[in-house]
């Protein structure tokens, strides 16, 4: 009979049906034709293949025969189940091949009727490959779960949309109280261990893994005994296979290194002012040593000693400064100690024939900048200079030489005051009969950042310094 499909030698004639065949073979997964006792009729070219069996030797011996006796009670329920409902499924199955090998698979069938008698038609899926990439995975997650538990870094991967934890390894739970678990698992909940200034940055660690992004910070966090750790924490985007893209993220406390880094520092930072005292007190030694040369010149030559006078008192005021930072290496100068040490080396000057009082009314709160402190110095000596050589004291002038300091916006107002008049013509703006002194202070002041006045009350004579940033500062 042309076109007539060879089934089997246990098939029933009377059933065949022309392109059979054709269908039959054409289909990629293993197909079995069986009879509801659980012989075997038939096969494709798939099942042949599968289980290393040509058709003729598959057809009339019973489904038991391809399967380990360990699964007799599951293809028993799954026939069971054909007669009564007509469709089973036999998952994570087992079939035994031709050379003895034991082959996952996964089989779905149906019972359909062919000319009035019931067969079954079995699907059978070979899920070998599927089986050894589970076997990985799971190979994978015990390496994975048996180093994140036993590594003394934090270990946590989230979600990073919702912020959820999904797991948390149980140094992580341990130091955050975060486990994963329904009201431990939002991550942000961590930001409140953060130590308050480190919390900004720790917000912005944060958003860029919502933002999918790689990120890292050092951060200090309380411990649940009270202890502020270090932490340097790494964060990065990770998908698994075929999954949603997460974030795993590693925690290492540091706090041992930034400790010895701190105390590092310190040493440091001691060796340094030692050397900068040191520095400070023989540049001074040296000023003073030139103070005591000038002095023996102006000694031995009387006619130079009005004008060694200056010279000396500038020097000093150096040394003066020199004196401030050998004391307090490392810290900025304040306004109204300079002025105080200056006053102070001009009353030594003159040995005590001239009175300066301070009246510092700033709170001791303007600094002034490194790169200022030599130039501003100078100026300040001479403008007291200047007022000590032109002060005529007397009975009806009880201030003496004053010094007021001030605040005055972001800067600072001095006032120097003696008891005297301007010489006819004196103008310090117009640069006219300033003499030499005033010739150089004015030569030393930026005009940007100071100003400095010339005003006569009555028969005193106040000399009004404004300093402004950045030559000065809170």
């Amino acid at each position: 009979m042309q076109g007539e499909v060879q089934l089997g030698p246990h098939y029933p004639k009377d059933i065949i049906r022309p392109g059979w065949q054709t269908l039959f073979d054409g289909v990629p997964d293993a197909l079995f034709l069986v009879s509801l006792d659980g012989e075997m009729l038939d096969a494709n070219a798939a099942a042949e293949a599968l289980l290393g069996y040509r058709r003729d030797e598959l057809s009339g011996r019973p489904v038991s025969h391809f399967h380990p006796a360990s699964e007799t009670a599951r293809i028993a329920d799954a026939f069971d189940l054909l007669r009564t409902t007509g469709s089973a499924r036999y998952d994570d199955g087992l079939i035994v091949a031709r050379d003895g090998e034991i082959i996952p698979v996964d089989v779905s069938g149906a019972r359909i009727r062919l000319d009035g008698a019931d067969h079954v038609i079995a699907v059978v899926r070979d899920i070998r490959a599927r089986k050894q990439a589970e076997a990985e995975m799971q190979a994978a997650q015990e390496r994975f779960y048996l180093l994140a538990e036993h590594i003394r870094e934090i270990f946590w991967v989230s979600n990073p949309q919702t912020g959820r934890i999904h797991y948390a390894s149980p140094a992580f739970s341990e130091l955050t109280a975060l486990s994963g678990l329904p009201g431990q698992d939002d991550i942000a909940l961590w930001r409140t261990l953060i130590a308050p200034p480190d919390r900004t940055r720790f917000d912005a660690f944060l958003a860029a893994q919502s933002r999918g992004e790689s990120a890292q910070i050092e951060v200090r966090m309380a411990a649940p005994d009270g202890q502020i750790l270090w932490l340097h924490c790494r964060a990065f985007p990770w998908q698994p296979q075929g999954g949603q893209v997460q974030v795993a993220g590693v925690a290492e406390d540091i706090t041992v290194r930034k400790r010895a880094e701190a105390q590092m520092l310190a040493q440091a930072e001691r060796q340094s002012e030692t050397l900068v005292r040191e520095a400070h007190h023989r540049m001074k030694n040296s000023l003073q040593g030139v103070v005591g040369l000038l002095r023996r010149c102006a000694g031995q030559h009387p006619g130079l000693a009005s004008a060694l006078t200056g010279a000396i008192s500038q020097v000093r005021s150096i040394a003066v400064i020199h004196e401030l930072q050998g004391s307090h290496p490392g810290e900025p100068l304040v306004l109204g100690e300079l002025l105080r040490m200056i006053a102070g080396s001009i009353e030594g000057l003159f040995q005590s024939s001239v009175q300066l009082e301070v009246n510092d009314r700033s709170g001791d709160t303007r600094i002034l900048a490194d790169a200022e402190t030599v130039p501003l110095a100078i100026v300040l000596n001479e403008l007291l200079m200047n007022a000590v050589k032109h002060h005529r004291g007397d009975d009806h002038d009880p201030e003496g030489i004053r010094i007021d300091l001030s605040l005055c916006g972001e800067g600072a107002l001095i006032v120097i005051g003696n008891h005297g008049h301007l010489p006819d013509g004196f103008d310090f703006q117009a640069r006219c009969h300033l003499g030499q002194g005033l010739e150089l202070l004015a030569a030393l002041l930026p005009p940007e950042h100071t100003e400095l006045t010339y005003r006569q009350h009555a028969d005193r004579v106040q000399a009004h310094l404004l300093l402004r940033p950045p030559i000065i500062t809170l």
